[in-house]
């Protein structure tokens, strides 16, 4: 299940522009390029999530979809040429989040439960060493 579809972009930026940055001709946004580049935006959000998340997020919560927005449409403009300021910077922005709640720092409102205790780290402790080389050397 996709975090946000070709509606929550147009919503973004107008249909015509959209249209530049996925059709190769006509006025109208091709809906595999668009579809590509929300996979992509919500593999990127995933690979942050599963730290704390099990993944995917189901149901969508409105901040997840507004990421997944934001990301797709950096990776839209980047594969046209270089990305304007306010893309990058909401791209910038997304990764500095996502980065957050992977260290625990902020949470997805919404988003369900913790990680699956299998992806936490287990501490082991041995008992002490009874034999080494420097014990020995009185033998």
């Amino acid at each position: 299940m996709a975090y946000a579809v070709l509606e929550d972009l147009v919503q973004m930026v107008p249909t015509a522009e959209l249209a530049q940055l996925t059709a190769e001709t006509g006025d109208i946004p091709d809906p595999a390029v668009v579809a590509e580049a929300i996979a992509r935006a919500d593999a990127e959000i995933d690979s942050y999530l599963a730290v704390r998340y099990q993944v995917p997020v189901a149901p969508v919560p409105e901040r997840l979809k507004a990421l997944s927005v934001e990301v797709a449409l950096y990776h839209l403009y980047a594969r046209r040429g270089v990305a304007p300021e306010v893309r990058r910077r909401g791209y910038d922005d997304a990764v500095a989040f996502l980065k957050l709640v992977a260290a625990g720092q902020a949470v997805i409102e919404g988003a369900g439960g913790e990680a699956p205790p299998s992806q936490q780290a287990e501490e082991f402790a041995g008992a002490s060493r009874q034999f080494s080389r420097d014990g020995l050397g009185d033998w």
